[in-house]
């Protein structure tokens, strides 16, 4: 095997790359016909964590430690930070990535949340402590602080905001972070402070499914009606659908990525929210054409939306 040399290089306020380089590659010479080979998912061996990934003060006591480790990306090592995060559910317990042998190499199993019941061999010690009362302050938050939103670690994170926490009798911004969500179609609501009777309380933020189902509809029976499909189906309902919902729209993903908003469609006999999210258009078109709801004689009908050229 070569001779090999690396060098820590960071790119960001928690993600860090460890090239791994052959010596003598700055002065190889150029081989006629030599094939292209792509950075391979199994790498050799694994890298011990980093020794300086120590949690900081924990932001609440809902929070839980979530270690940093390595990955690999674009032939290089990607250090992931530790950091905070707020479990999807009670009982729950964080699997850390693990790298698992396969072949002459080894590859990379993701973290994930399980429910603490079906792992007998982990013991979880119930804390002994009851739950922190309301924060409750007269001292109005700061505005939030401005933030540079570093390179998405991969295609499932999605960014988590930094928020403005009372601590020590004063106000403290916790730096936001990119977060794996617990599971698939949710998204992050970030933390907040509500104005109550002259006071400032503090609202912790949390994971919500996307889908958001509205309230039950009136007694009133609603008759749907489903056109012939010329050449989609069309669906003409009696009630209006409610106005748009505000949506954050988070950090794009790449360049070809184009932002398709949310918007209400029709299911189960009420409307419900299709959140907003980032999409790759088709081959050949450049547009999303938004659904839309028409007004036709006494009932609304919807428009499905599409891409354009």
């Amino acid at each position: 095997m070569s001779t090999r040399f690396c060098r820590l290089h960071r790119i960001g306020p928690r993600v860090a790359l460890l090239i791994f380089s052959a010596v003598g590659a700055f002065a190889a010479t150029a081989v006629n016909n030599a094939p292209g080979v792509s950075p391979a998912p199994i790498v050799d061996k694994p890298l011990t964590p980093a020794a300086n990934d120590t949690p900081g003060e924990q932001p609440s006591y809902q929070h839980a430690w979530i270690p940093g480790h390595w990955r690999w990306s674009e032939g290089a090592y990607v250090w992931e930070s530790g950091h905070w995060e707020i479990p999807p559910a009670a009982n729950v317990v964080w699997h850390a990535p693990e790298w698992r042998q396969e072949g002459r190499g080894y590859v990379l199993r993701e973290g994930f949340w399980d429910e603490a019941a079906l792992q007998p061999h982990t013991v979880v010690a119930a804390p002994q402590v009851q739950p922190p009362q309301e924060i409750i302050v007269t001292a109005p938050p700061p505005p939030p602080q401005r933030e540079v939103i570093y390179g998405r670690p991969s295609g499932q994170h999605l960014w988590v905001a930094g928020y403005w926490m009372w601590r020590g009798g004063r106000h403290e911004w916790v730096p936001g972070h990119w977060a794996t969500p617990p599971r698939h179609n949710v998204t992050w609501e970030p933390a907040r402070w509500e104005t109550r009777g002259g006071r400032y309380v503090f609202m912790d933020g949390y994971w919500r499914d996307a889908v958001v189902m509205t309230a039950p509809p009136p007694v009133v029976q609603q008759h749907v009606v489903v056109a012939a499909p010329q050449p989609q189906q069309q669906i003409v309902v009696v009630a209006a659908p409610p106005q748009p919902r505000r949506e954050i729209v988070y950090a794009r993903p790449s360049a070809q990525h184009i932002w398709v908003p949310g918007y209400w469609a029709w299911n189960h006999g009420r409307h419900v929210w299709i959140a907003g999210h980032y999409e790759t258009p088709p081959r050949g078109y450049r547009s999303w054409q938004e659904p839309r709801w028409e007004r036709r004689g006494g009932g609304h009908i919807f428009i499905e939306g599409r891409w354009g050229r």
